[in-house]
């Protein structure tokens, strides 16, 4: 047996393990991942390939698994540290993961606000554009200690001030992130954050309104009023990292002569 044969046979003797501790038959399963039964039968008897990374986010979650059975299945099904969080530091991203530093380097060099988040949006780093941008909306990241999502941003009280259509801002931002975050299910840190966030005005009742995003939406419109200034708008860039499933980049650029001069006047 090679060990790709070993790989897979490890993951089939898992699944069918988690399965039945889970009080699921093969059908049951695959009507919750969305799957079907002889799927599920062929994974379980090793005569099918690893799966993709959706099928067995779809798995892990139909499987109601916790976090350290989460991360042991995702690896076993080829798919390691893909829910690792860019603030832990037992990770090493930021530290060993080149791709990482590479982002990290990326945002160094835009001449815009910009930041990394994993799919919880939880900012693992910030340009330098990125904390006076935040700072100037006195809503300032801190990406030090425990991490900050940008989801608490969107609903902080001072931010919402500079919308002039806040909440279909925070509805938008709120489908994006339902989706970007829907393979995670319950896993006890997204839980915790959740918890979190419906401590924040209007995060309960808006959420329980909103569907999950059907795509990711790349660019998006944000009109801002800031002291002193005539509204703005900035249009805010988003996309996922090769490489780190699980990493995203976000940049605020200028879209007109007022929020070009805000912009410059944050690097001064």
């Amino acid at each position: 047996m090679n060990d790709g044969e070993s790989a897979q046979s490890a993951f089939s003797a898992m699944l069918q393990t988690m399965r039945r501790a889970a009080g699921l038959s093969q059908g049951e399963l695959a009507r919750q991942a969305r799957l079907t039964r002889p799927y599920i039968s062929q994974l379980e008897k090793g005569s099918r390939s690893s799966p993709s990374r959706k099928v067995a986010l779809s798995l892990a979650n139909a499987l109601q698994l916790d976090a350290p059975q989460r991360r042991a299945f995702l690896d076993a099904a080829g798919w390691p540290e893909l829910e690792v969080p860019l603030h832990d530091p037992s990770s090493g991203l930021g530290q060993t993961d080149d791709t990482y530093a590479l982002a990290r380097q990326l945002l160094d060099a835009c001449p815009f606000p910009a930041v990394l988040h994993d799919s919880r949006w939880l900012v693992g780093y910030v340009n330098r554009g990125g904390h006076a941008f935040f700072e100037a909306l006195q809503a300032p990241l801190a990406p030090q200690g425990e991490a900050v999502s940008l989801l608490e941003s969107v609903f902080h009280p001072v931010i919402r001030a500079h919308l002039s259509d806040w909440e279909a801002w925070a509805r938008a931002m709120l489908a994006q992130f339902k989706r970007d975050s829907l393979h995670l299910g319950q896993t006890p840190a997204h839980l915790a954050l959740l918890g979190r966030l419906r401590l924040l005005p209007d995060f309960a009742r808006l959420w329980h309104s909103v569907e999950p995003s059907a795509d990711t939406v790349p660019t998006m419109r944000l009109p801002l009023k800031l002291l002193g200034t005539r509204p703005c708008l900035v249009e805010v860039l988003r996309f996922q990292v090769v490489g780190l499933p699980e990493l995203w980049m976000v940049a605020f650029l200028p879209r007109d002569a007022v929020a070009e001069e805000f912009m410059r006047s944050l690097l001064r």
